[in-house]
C-alpha cells in the first residue's frame, strides 16, 4: 500500500500503466521516488533562492521566471558584485595611501593649479573628498574593518 500511495502522490500518470498491468509497482515506484527527489530538491532550491534573493523567489513562484533561470540571473548578480567589489577596492587602494602619505608634507602648500593635469582641485572638491573620507570612515566602522 505505501509503494501504491507514493506513486498516487509523485508518479499519477503511472496508475493507470500500473493497475493494467503495463507498468510493474516496483517500476513506478521508482519513478515515483525520483519525482519525489526532484520536487523536494527543487523545493530546497527555492528556499535557498528565497533566503539569497526574496524577489528572484517571488518570480519563479508567480510563474514569471523558471527556477533554473532564477539562479542563473542570481549567479550573475554575485558575479557582478564580485566585479564591482574588486573595481572598488583597487580604486580606493590606489587613491587612499598616497593621500595619507602627503600628510604632514609640504605637498599641499605646493599645489598650483597651472600645473594640474586635469580638473583643478577647487575647495568644493576638498570638500566633496572629505565627505567622501568620512563616508569611508563610518563603513569601516559599521564593517569593524582595521
Amino acid at each position: 500500500m505505501g509503494k501504491a500511495n507514493m506513486v498516487l502522490q509523485h508518479a499519477p500518470d503511472l496508475v493507470d500503466p500500473v493497475i493494467s498491468g503495463a507498468t510493474g509497482l516496483n517500476e513506478a515506484y521508482t519513478v515515483a521516488q525520483e519525482n519525489k527527489a526532484k520536487a523536494n530538491s527543487a523545493e530546497a532550491q527555492l528556499a535557498h533562492l528565497r533566503e539569497e534573493a526574496p524577489e528572484l523567489a517571488d518570480r519563479v513562484v508567480e510563474g514569471a521566471l523558471t527556477l533554473a533561470g532564477a539562479r542563473a540571473e542570481r549567479t550573475e548578480r554575485v558575479e557582478e558584485d564580485k566585479r564591482q567589489r574588486r573595481v572598488a577596492t583597487r580604486f580606493l587602494d590606489e587613491l587612499v595611501p598616497p593621500l595619507a602619505q602627503a600628510r604632514g608634507t609640504r605637498t599641499f602648500g605646493r599645489y598650483d593649479p597651472a600645473y594640474a593635469s586635469g580638473t583643478p582641485i577647487t575647495r568644493e572638491i576638498i570638500a566633496h573628498a572629505t565627505q567622501a573620507l568620512a563616508e569611508m570612515d563610518r563603513v569601516w566602522q559599521e564593517r569593524d574593518l582595521p
